[in-house]
């Protein structure tokens, strides 16, 4: 026989354990997106679209992938969480992981879309450089640093063409004369209102963090760099243009698979060759291509649009711990990696992330 008091200590305990099934808790869910095929069509329009350049028919689909994440207004439960878990196809997340606490949703979308625009350019950028066609950069000022002794000398607007006497051409290049210059007084060439003119300039020294890069930092390595005290924005004279017919995905990941979609239509050569290709990955002007989150779910979307390749991040192969049967995982560090990978006819030959 069950004593009273031992009853309502099971009652009890059997209250707490549905309350704390049904409480909702600081998780999200991610789950597989729909791969988007950059050499296909949405809603009858090309998902990119090159204007004022030849461009070549392409066959067989290159698909960006996506992943799918709750809002951090949802109100997971455990019910919810544990189903997740045992179906093996979505993750349980740290709401902190996509929605740091304390930042504001909205704000979290608008860096997201943000992202994507970035790294659409950075995508231009990285294909052109791929296939050695020019383009040019203005670097303007917009703004000065607290320390910078250029201040008064110097205006909002200006754009900088030389730095003494050495046209620049990137933000790379100023980069690289500014650290290596000696002097204290360098003439610097811009163009203010239309007319190009000299200003000499002061050159200042400053502690460099660990990375070498800001100036004025108190967790100093012990070495000092050069700097003139500027913020400079990039802006870019592209020889045609590229637009891209996607909503309702942000971040950077797809960079790569942009600058594979470009050069595979700007190229008279068939690097798809028919086939169901997916990938991911960030991408640099440079072509360096760079680690994203949700690796196991966009493989999973990958598989189920039917894709037998997918070109990863390198970075990324150590997330990966299942790989759906039928889809060969490559890692690449490079656009011109991920070039060779298409290029290669015999799928033995690649590397094999798992």
């Amino acid at each position: 026989m069950i004593r009273r008091g031992t009853r309502f200590q099971l009652l009890w305990i059997a209250l707490l354990l549905i309350l704390g099934l049904a409480a909702p808790l600081p998780y999200v869910l991610v789950e597989p997106g729909t791969p988007n095929d950059t050499l296909g069509k949405v809603k009858g329009k090309p998902l990119l679209e090159i204007v004022g350049s030849e461009t070549f028919p392409t066959k067989g689909k290159l698909n960006l992938t996506s992943i799918w994440v709750t809002s951090p207004n949802s109100h997971l439960q455990t019910f919810e969480l544990l189903r997740a878990w045992i179906d093996g196809e979505r993750s349980v997340q740290p709401r902190e992981v996509f929605y740091p606490q304390g930042t504001d949703p909205a704000k979290v979308t608008k860096e997201s879309v943000a992202e994507m625009k970035s790294s659409q350019l950075s995508a231009q950028l990285a294909a052109l450089r791929y296939l050695e066609i020019p383009y040019s950069e203005r670097l303007i000022i917009r703004g000065f640093t607290e320390l910078s002794p250029n201040k008064k000398i110097l205006r909002k607007g200006d754009q900088l063409i030389s730095f003494e006497g050495t046209k620049l051409t990137t933000s790379a290049k100023l980069k690289s004369l500014l650290a290596k210059t000696r002097s204290k007084k360098v003439e610097l060439g811009i163009i203010r209102d239309g007319k190009a003119i000299v200003i000499p300039i002061t050159i200042g020294r400053a502690p460099a963090n660990r990375d070498g890069e800001n100036s004025g930092n108190p967790r100093s390595n012990g070495k000092t760099i050069n700097f003139i005290g500027l913020y400079i924005s990039e802006k870019y004279d592209l020889p045609f243009t590229v637009k891209i017919n996607l909503k309702n995905i942000g971040g950077p990941s797809a960079g790569l698979i942009f600058s594979l979609a470009m050069i595979e239509k700007l190229e008279a050569e068939d690097l798809v060759r028919g086939r169901n290709i997916a990938g991911t990955g960030t991408i640099e002007p440079n072509g360096d291509v760079g680690p994203i989150g949700g690796i196991e779910e966009k493989l999973i979307g990958a598989a189920r649009e039917g894709a037998t390749l997918f070109i990863a991040p390198s970075l990324n192969c150590p997330d990966i711990r299942h790989i759906p049967r039928g889809l060969q995982v490559v890692p690449v560090d490079t656009l011109t990696e991920a070039i060779s990978v298409l290029r290669e006819k015999d799928p033995e030959r690649l590397p094999m992330c798992g």
